[in-house]
Order: structure tokens, then C-alpha cells, then sequence
């Protein structure tokens, strides 16, 4: 009697040993990274009603950083159809807010250069091919005048 309730007991130890924390997943953390840009995207937006450009310097870093990785994570080709979906839109906004605040964003800062990389890998249709583009010369212009 005593053999089962010792290997009982050694079972109960291992696995209790085995059992770790799950790692994320990489659609939890596109989940978590998503949130997050788009929650300073909507402060960025918020704080638009008054002199802020130290706030938005502050608060478009993690954006830019956001995008960039999310970029990496579309390329995996491992998200489904909804949050492809959701990325595009959060890059459409990210593009949206640097276009219309390029003049008090440094686009030589290397966050903002991978933010527009990977707004260039999210980024597809003509009309965003465009706009990119337009967002890079004007970057490029304020390096060479700087």
C-alpha cells in the first residue's frame, strides 16, 4: 500500500515542480502591445488641446516602438484576420497624427525612423503608399536643413 501513495506522491511533486507560468503567447503579446499604442495614440490626441511638445516627444516614443515591433509580429504571418485589421486601423492613426504633427516631431530620432519603417511593412494600400511617402520627404528634408 505504501509503493502507490509514494509514487503518488512523487507524481503530485513533479509535476508540481513542472508547472511553470505559460509563456506568452505571441497573440497575447501583439494583444498587449496593441493596447498600448493605441492607448497613447488616444493620449497624444488628448493632449493635443494645449502646449504639450514635451508630453508628445515623451508620450510618441512608446508609440513609435510599438509599431515597429508589430510590424515584426505581422511579418510572422501569425495573426489572424481581426487583428490584422486592428493594426492596420492603429497604423492608419499612428500615420494620421505624424502627418498632421510632423512639424514638432524630429524625424531623425531612430524611434520615429522604425516607427515609419514598420508603418511601411503595416501599410500597403496606394493611398497609405503615398501618404508614407510624403512623411519620409518631409523627414528627409528636415534632416538636411537641420
Amino acid at each position: 500500500m505504501k509503493i502507490p501513495q509514494i509514487a503518488f506522491l512523487g507524481a503530485t511533486v513533479l509535476l508540481a515542480a513542472c508547472n511553470t507560468p505559460p509563456r506568452q503567447s505571441d497573440l497575447q503579446t501583439f494583444d498587449s502591445e496593441f493596447s498600448e499604442a493605441q492607448l497613447f495614440l488616444m493620449t497624444l490626441q488628448t493632449l493635443d488641446s494645449g502646449d504639450v511638445a514635451k508630453t508628445r516627444k515623451t508620450a510618441m516614443f512608446p508609440v513609435c516602438e510599438d509599431i515597429a515591433s508589430l510590424s515584426s509580429e505581422a511579418a510572422k504571418d501569425g495573426l489572424t484576420t481581426g487583428q490584422k485589421q486592428k493594426l492596420v486601423s492603429l497604423a492608419r492613426g499612428t500615420l494620421d497624427y505624424l502627418l498632421a504633427h510632423r512639424q514638432q516631431i524630429d524625424g531623425r530620432l531612430e524611434s520615429v525612423q522604425r516607427c515609419v519603417r514598420g508603418l511601411k511593412k503595416i501599410l500597403m494600400s496606394p493611398d497609405d503608399v503615398r501618404r508614407l511617402a510624403e512623411l519620409s520627404d518631409y523627414f528627409e528634408k528636415q534632416h538636411h536643413d537641420a
